[in-house]
């Protein structure tokens, strides 16, 4: 899906009551996506979508003794995580160096701020996800 970047990033905050944290990267995403050959915006935006709703099954299943396989969703999230951000790598080794250099030290670091971020431009991808799906139905 290939549009303006600001449009829809403004249109997936609306669309999210306000709720995008990181509209800058955000956007920067969308224009990488625009140069590449495969998109892999919808690719993602699901597997952020997947990782969030693990990592809600992992919050609950810590406390809940029923869950018996939390060992292999948590390995899940494990490889999904490693995998969304082989992707989002490859997706801004399209961009300048400046904006790599960026997301490296924004989202790459092994810090808890860089996790942090990271989550929030989770919780943003989610959002887009959400925003497509919404988009196609509607075209349905």
């Amino acid at each position: 899906m290939k549009m303006d970047a600001e449009k829809i990033v403004t249109e997936i905050n609306i669309f999210s009551n306000y709720r995008i944290k990181r509209k800058d990267d955000l956007k920067i995403i969308f224009e990488a996506d625009k140069q590449n050959e495969k998109s892999l915006l919808e690719n993602l935006s699901f597997a952020a979508k997947y990782i969030l709703g693990l990592q809600r099954v992992l919050k609950k299943g810590s406390m809940n003794p029923e869950i018996t396989n939390i060992e292999l969703v948590k390995k899940d999230y494990s490889d999904n995580f490693q995998k969304l951000i082989y992707q989002l790598k490859e997706l801004i080794n399209l961009s300048s160096e400046k904006v790599q250099d960026h997301f490296q030290k924004t989202y790459f670091e092994l810090s808890h701020q860089c996790l942090k971020n990271l989550n929030e431009l989770l919780e943003d991808l989610e959002w887009t996800k959400m925003y497509l799906n919404q988009q196609k139905r509607q075209s349905l």
